[in-house]
């Protein structure tokens, strides 16, 4: 770009010449004119606003004396719409006139152009804008008009859009309902709870409804004389049998002390009749869980005092599905208290809780540890030592590492030795490599132990016990190579990671791609391994391509961008060219240069939606060929590109734009 003459658009906006700009936007050639138009506008300021007025005055006025095509209204309609992104009050008197039905716009031009008059008055907050908006939607709305509802800055408008809610429900209902869900206006909430329970609404609807009044800051039937056949109409949304609805349902009951109740009510009554007629839907179960996760949420509505015997009850009642008591232990999770950790503690017995009981009781702000140490060495239940040996790993309890081995003893029985060779593992105990290392070479045991184990090696990183890992590494069994595929990550040495690239290779999908995220953690030292791959990769699944796009992406250098340049050029799958376009677009070598530049070139639908993300990559780069990259995007944009590519084409120029700007500054 040096010496070359600052004579197009992007040029001259590269060196922030706002006189040139105006010059071409004034023009009769539509392509530059629109460009520099929408420059002018992303440099700001009075002198960009003032020629930006400058082109709706004169682009309108050629609208009257000649027939424009598509391209020739480009330039006024980025003019218009530079206005709005300026936020300009002096073209309010300029915009309403382009609106005359005396221009020679052809009619399937117009709508475009009221478009982005109407778009540019509501940005500015011109009553104009809304009155507009309304026009359009009392018509016969499309997607886009409903659309500029969210552009709305008047609350005035509320009403008004309340009459036409009806006029667009019939062809965009969920988006109607966000979108006048968006002013947050407890005025909509009549209309929204008739949507909710209206039995015409689709799920889909519903969903919206609920969600909008959701939204609402305030309550708005709280304190209606209608407020108990409003909770009778939530009470029948809570029998819904989408979970989704279910939830937003209880969500509304917990803004009103009525609602809680209900809430508070459903955990004494988890069944009815209804329930049991039709067991396969369970809807009172959907909303007794919903009001458990309420309460786990928002524990401070609640009375523990009331509440908690209740969820208890659910928690240790062995006839209660799995979910519900799962739902029942996170809420007394929240509410806290010794009621509430006793309960938990006694539901360590329960081995379908078990584990759901301990995750909670290790995440309490205090937990339990010298009663859970208690459980672990005593020698009752051994359902209960398991659980409490679950908990005790999950709370991370150093105290607990003697008690732990101990339950490895081969004589115990197998749900305790496994739960204490996860907990061991989550402890990093050093000390437990030794007898983790025997189960894994002992052929007596059982394959789940074994994997369990090369879990825990791997979590403790010894490095004595890759002996042991690596010949984990071509056991038969597909769950403990599984587990030495995870754990090899954690040893970064010569030999797991070439063990690491022959699993990668594995026919199993899930321990190739365990392999690649272990080489990923290992990072530069297995980029060898990893460059290789790229050579197989083609033919492997699109997870194991991506995954190792993932693991190339954490390693640095020259050789690493080389790679991930091939796969985004190559015969790869497009997620992951996609993953390695992203990836090299982060990259702080100036090697990336390259590969990007070789993906810009291709013009292949697939590589289309990545070309953005490539340019603004380049705008950060310093170098020539970058800088002529960008501006030849730019300029390749017409009429018919995609707003999104327009959007962020103009982004990528404005950020080499800054950058350049910074940089003479310095």
């Amino acid at each position: 770009m040096r010496g070359a003459p600052p004579s197009s658009p992007a040029r001259l906006r590269l060196v922030g010449d706002v006189d040139g700009l105006a010059r071409i936007a004034l023009g009769r050639e539509a392509t530059p004119a629109a460009q520099a138009a929408a420059l002018l506008s992303d440099m700001g300021g009075l002198d960009a606003a003032n020629a930006l007025l400058m082109c709706v005055r004169r682009h309108g006025r050629r609208c009257r004396v000649e027939s424009y095509d598509d391209e020739q209204l480009w330039p006024l309609l980025e003019a218009v719409r530079g206005l709005g992104r300026l936020r300009e009050h002096r073209a309010v008197p300029l915009l309403l006139p382009l609106l005359d039905p005396g221009t020679m716009i052809p009619d399937y031009l117009t709508y475009q152009l009221e478009t982005a008059v109407i778009r540019t008055l509501l940005a500015i907050g011109a009553p104009e804008g809304t009155d507009l908006l309304l026009a359009r939607l009392a018509g016969a709305p499309d997607s886009a008009d409903i659309d500029l509802v969210h552009e709305l800055r008047d609350p005035e408008a509320v009403v008004p859009l309340l009459a036409l809610l009806w006029n667009m429900l019939p062809g965009y209902p969920v988006q109607a309902v966000r979108a006048l869900g968006s002013f947050r206006d407890a005025r909509t909430g009549p209309a929204m709870l008739y949507l909710a329970s209206s039995t015409g609404s689709t799920r889909e609807l519903r969903r919206a409804a609920l969600q909008a009044l959701v939204d609402l800051p305030d309550v708005p039937w709280a304190t209606t004389r209608n407020n108990l056949g409003i909770s009778a109409l939530l009470w029948r949304l809570t029998q819904d049998p989408d979970r989704e609805t279910v939830w937003l349902a209880a969500v509304l009951h917990s803004r009103t002390e009525d609602g809680r109740q209900t809430l508070v009510s459903r955990l004494r009554h988890p069944h009815s009749a209804h329930d049991r007629a039709v067991p396969e839907s369970l809807p009172s179960e959907t909303a007794c869980m919903m009001a458990c996760a309420v309460i786990s949420e928002k524990p401070d509505l609640f009375d523990a005092a009331e509440v908690g015997p209740l969820l208890s009850r659910l928690l240790l009642a062995r006839e209660e599905p799995r979910p519900l008591r799962q739902a029942a232990a996170e809420a007394l999770g929240s509410l806290g208290g010794q009621a509430a950790t006793a309960a938990l503690l006694d539901a360590l017995g329960h081995d379908r809780i078990a584990d759901s009981a301990a995750d909670v009781l290790a995440r309490l702000p205090a937990p339990p540890e010298q009663r859970l140490l208690e459980l672990l060495a005593g020698s009752g239940d051994p359902v209960r030592r398991r659980g409490a040996a679950v908990a005790l790993g999950l709370a991370r309890s150093t105290a607990a590492a003697p008690l732990l081995l101990a339950a490895l003893d081969r004589a115990g029985p197998r749900p305790l030795r496994a739960a204490a060779t996860d907990a061991l593992g989550l402890l990093g105990h050093r000390p437990a490599a030794e007898p983790l290392g025997a189960i894994l070479t002992d052929p007596a045991e059982a394959p789940g132990l074994q994997a369990r184990a090369v879990r825990a090696l791997g979590r403790i990183g010894v490095p004595e016990s890759l002996t042991a890992v690596s010949a984990a590494a071509r056991a038969p069994s597909e769950a403990v190579r599984l587990r030495a595929a995870e754990a090899l990550g954690g040893f970064p040495t010569d030999e797991a990671v070439r063990l690491l690239g022959h699993l990668a290779g594995d026919p199993d999908a899930d321990i190739a791609c365990a392999a690649l995220s272990a080489l990923g953690r290992i990072g530069t030292p297995a980029l060898r391994e990893l460059t290789a791959l790229v050579e197989r990769a083609p033919g492997q699944r699109a997870p194991a391509q991506r995954e190792l796009v993932q693991a190339l992406s954490r390693c640095a250098g020259a050789e690493a961008v080389t790679a991930l340049g091939r796969v985004a050029t190559g015969p790869f799958e497009a997620a992951a060219r996609a993953a390695a376009v992203d990836a090299l677009a982060d990259r702080p070598e100036p090697e990336r240069l390259g590969p990007l530049l070789r993906f810009l070139d291709g013009n292949g639908p697939a590589r289309m939606p990545r070309h953005v993300d490539v340019v603004g990559a380049l705008a950060r780069i310093d170098d020539d060929l970058a800088v002529e990259s960008v501006i030849a995007y730019f300029e390749s944009q017409s009429f018919f590109t995609a707003q999104h590519y327009w959007d962020e084409a103009r982004k990528s120029l404005t950020t080499l734009a800054t950058r350049r700007l910074r940089g003479s500054t310095l």
